[in-house]
């Protein structure tokens, strides 16, 4: 073999062995990326304030992530199944306000039975009017939004509902401890537990998922399309549900707006979270890990002094970040989806 020959094999296998140098990095970055940029923030955080590391702060942050997350988890359904649902904060207040009216008449059980099965309704209704009904998403639970804004108002005639203080197993749910924990904590990991199996283990969560992938597949498949989109639909009308019913406990009544402000940050938790392990694909674990690293970065930048203002700016950055790091993760797939 020529002297030249030789020098262009050796080429050959550097060139080789650069690219799977940089694949392996690569892939380590889709894997582990956005948990190292949690960990980083955590760490300067800490370095910036020596109250940022301490355990109360910790629970104060699972403490105040809690409605959020119950929101977001049931929002990663309908992401999955590959449709929006703008109305979740509307629930929680509709949920909250039901809890707080029917307390006194039908006891706290029940009242909470009732709240939980209207939020069940609600989300059926937008998964009809989604499928049957052959409306975009988007505009469905946004109509559906501006409606339980009204109803709310009608409900609460605009002012707060004070809960019983007597009721005290009730207030146990959004105020009670376990020893050093939160009693709503957990209910948030009991609520996780189930949200992660169904997701990963039933029928349920893989079908919604088939469907999100590929509806026409799914739908050729054997795979009841309308059917998982509805039950997506229901998850997330339910876990805002839950979400509001420990709202209304944590604060001993019902706001006729306490589920504003939510919104954004569910969706900006679906997206993160889509990204964490590489997956790129709505999950639950990651979509509980994105609020995590919301309230984290919003608990350490109120230590170090950085404006509410501020605050919103870097969730709205989170958001097109997030977005944007999916659409990378995916970027082998044909782009048709534009609503």
């Amino acid at each position: 073999m020529s002297t030249s020959s030789t020098g262009a094999v050796a080429k050959a296998r550097t060139d080789i062995q650069a690219e799977s140098g940089a694949s392996a990095i690569l892939t380590f970055l889709r894997r582990w990326g956005t948990i190292l940029v949690i960990i980083l923030f955590g760490v300067f955080f800490s370095l910036m304030s020596p109250y940022f590391g301490t355990v109360s702060n910790f629970n104060n942050i699972l403490f105040s992530m809690i409605v959020s997350a119950l929101l977001s988890m049931g929002l990663t359904y309908v992401v999955a199944a590959g449709s929006f649902d703008l109305s979740i904060g509307a629930v929680v207040t509709t949920t909250s306000i039901i809890t707080a009216l029917l307390i006194p008449s039908i006891g706290w059980i029940g009242a909470t039975a009732v709240g939980l099965g209207a939020a069940c309704l609600i989300g059926a209704i937008n998964g009809m009017l989604v499928t049957y009904g052959r409306l975009s998403g988007i505009v469905t639970t946004l109509g559906v939004m501006f409606l339980l804004g009204g109803v709310n108002t009608y409900l609460s005639g605009g002012y707060q509902i004070p809960v019983d203080y007597n009721e005290a197993v009730f207030r146990f749910l959004g105020q009670g401890r376990v020893g050093p924990i939160a009693f709503p904590v957990i209910i948030l990991v009991a609520v996780f537990v189930c949200g992660y199996i169904l997701s990963t283990r039933s029928k349920a969560g893989h079908y919604i998922g088939a469907v999100g992938d590929n509806p026409m597949a799914a739908y050729y498949s054997g795979i009841s399309v309308y059917r998982w989109v509805i039950v997506s639909f229901i998850l997330s009308a339910l876990f805002s549900g839950i979400g509001g019913v420990l709202l209304t406990s944590i604060s001993s009544s019902a706001q006729p707006v306490g589920g504003q402000g939510y919104l954004l940050e569910a969706f900006a938790a679906v997206f993160l979270g889509a990204t964490i392990l590489g997956k790129g694909k709505p999950h639950v674990l990651g979509t509980l890990l994105g609020v995590f690293f919301l309230y984290m970065v919003s608990s350490g930048m109120n230590m170090i002094g950085i404006s509410f203002a501020t605050r919103q700016l870097f969730n709205g950055f989170v958001l097109l970040a997030a977005v944007g790091a999916n659409a990378a993760l995916n970027r082998e797939e044909i782009h048709l989806k534009f609503i």
